[in-house]
């Protein structure tokens, strides 16, 4: 009886473990999507329903372009930056 309740908390918390990065990543992409939609113009917000990387990733892209863009000037930039970034 302890025994089988110990493979179930084990089983419970592999399972948690093993969707944590999905859900990390859902978050995050909903989250940044959330935060910069109404500074996405429609071409950006296709790229970033295609994008195969991080919502972070896709985050810094935007406002590394935006900055070679415009000359380094981070003031113009503000809009993309993110929590953290």
């Amino acid at each position: 009886m302890v025994k089988k309740s110990f493979q179930a908390a084990f089983a419970f918390f592999a399972v948690i473990a093993l969707m944590y990065p999905f859900v990390h990543e859902v978050s995050g992409r909903t989250a940044i999507q959330r935060d910069l939609i109404s500074t996405l113009n429609a071409n950006d917000a296709a790229a970033l329903r295609e994008w195969s990387g991080s919502a972070e990733s896709f985050a810094a892209m935007l406002y590394d372009r935006c900055l070679r863009t415009n000359g380094g000037r981070i003031a113009a930039c503000e809009r993309y930056r993110t929590p953290g970034g």
